[in-house]
């Protein structure tokens, strides 16, 4: 397809004009929030889906599944659930996976019947590392970086793996790098994700467009900040993850108690398995934190978006203190609701956080320097405001679905254009 075949010919007021058609855009994931769980990858896509329906496109969510095929309406957007035919459960693996030829073949088929013109998939799990070999000639496929499986492992905290399951992650990594290799175009949470996915799989290509998440419309709602209060919260949000940190701020909780024996602190996110030995970090983390703090601490569980927010709400101060972020949408988040947050000092904070302006940064896997940041913002209520105007104005202007969308649909239509 050329760019001429994107533009329209039409008439406004009388006057001849040339509009941009609008697409037909299918978004591939194995979660989506209509479903039981939904990670970071599945809130994404179901915020750009509605995003770019509003602006006049046709939307279609192709939902890889293991079984149960049918098809849902989530707004203006169409949830296809697509499974494997039950006989691939019995080949070998690369064959018995939803990154097969097998399954390629079927979304081929989808792409033609529902005439999409781009089709976006994540690189996790390689979804379309053989689309290449059957995709319509129309389609254009474009995969998303956002944390590639090498990736995760590296920052899981897992000890040595059996030779079965290493030999199961070079397949995994090589589909991964196929999927990226062989996509039309690709694009990028952050040029630090594009770095280190492009040293972890020995990528090759060089065109990444990095383009940010979009926040959730709800999260602009709230830009009051916390009342005055004896009892300040500080709020952790995200999964209970080796990668996201929490650990190191309950290793901070002394320090801070000290100076405000008042202040309560809420994790916000559900429990995972990665903790030392493969074990419960809710556990974990529960075991950090001393007798006479357990009173102050609140492990909420999983939330949604509108639990999430009022929690937000309630906070004095956001912590986000993160081994690795590719992005961190959370921080994003907490800045779009205009609340004083603290980052780790990693490079996919770096390029969402300007240091004194719209945050403040703490060493990495240093309790001592995130404690004496979270310190300084709950003492100093003119700086928490300070920080928490600026960074909602600083999310409004970046990750608004709508200035997301167009970013994107700029790398759609190039991709286009260049086919």
């Amino acid at each position: 397809m050329n760019a001429g075949e994107q533009i329209r010919e039409g008439r406004v007021d009388g006057r001849h004009i040339k509009v941009k058609r609008p697409l037909r855009i299918g978004f591939l994931t194995s979660e989506y929030p209509t479903e039981d769980y939904s990670g970071g990858i599945g809130s994404y896509v179901r915020q750009m889906a509605h995003s770019l329906a509003e602006l006049g496109h046709s939307i279609t969510v192709l939902l890889a599944v293991t079984s149960g095929e049918d098809v849902l309406q989530d707004g203006p957007v169409e949830v296809h659930r697509v499974a494997l035919p039950a006989f691939v459960d019995r080949l070998p693996e690369p064959l018995a996976r939803l990154s097969s030829l097998v399954f390629a073949r079927r979304l081929a088929s989808l792409a033609e019947i529902l005439s999409l013109d781009v089709l976006e998939s994540p690189e996790f799990g390689g979804l379309t590392a053989f689309l290449n070999l059957v995709k319509p000639q129309r389609l254009q496929v474009v995969v998303r970086l956002h944390t590639c499986s090498a990736i995760c492992r590296s920052l899981s905290n897992s000890s040595a793996t059996p030779m079965r399951v290493q030999i199961g992650c070079h397949i995994q990594d090589w589909l991964e790098r196929r999927a990226i290799e062989t996509a039309d175009s690709v694009t990028a949470i952050s040029q630090a994700t594009v770095d280190l996915t492009k040293t972890m799989l020995k990528i090759r290509r060089d065109d990444f467009h990095v383009t940010p998440n979009p926040v959730n419309e709800l999260f602009f709602s709230c830009r009051e900040t916390a009342s005055a209060s004896n009892h300040p919260m500080v709020l952790f949000a995200g999964r209970l993850e080796w990668r996201k940190g929490p650990d190191i701020l309950m290793r901070a909780l002394p320090a801070l108690l000290d100076h405000h024996p008042s202040a309560r602190f809420c994790l916000a996110g559900g429990d995972t398995n990665t903790a030392p030995g493969g074990t419960s970090g809710l556990a974990y983390l529960s075991s950090l934190v001393p007798e006479i703090a357990r009173k102050n601490i609140e492990f909420t569980g999983f939330l949604q978006p509108d639990q999430l927010l009022e929690r937000y709400r309630q906070a004095t101060v956001c912590v986000f203190p993160s081994r690795w972020e590719g992005f961190g949408l959370v921080a994003a988040e907490a800045m779009a609701c205009g609340k004083a947050i603290v980052v780790s000092d990693t490079p996919g904070f770096r390029e969402l956080v300007s240091e004194g302006v719209t945050g403040m940064f703490a060493k990495r896997e240093d309790p001592v320097s995130l404690g004496s940041a979270i310190n300084l913002l709950l003492g100093d209520s003119g700086l928490r405001t300070r920080l928490g105007a600026a960074a909602s104005d600083d999310a409004r202007s970046r990750f608004r679905g709508s200035a997301v969308s167009e970013s994107i649909l700029r790398v759609y239509r190039e991709t286009m254009a260049l086919a």
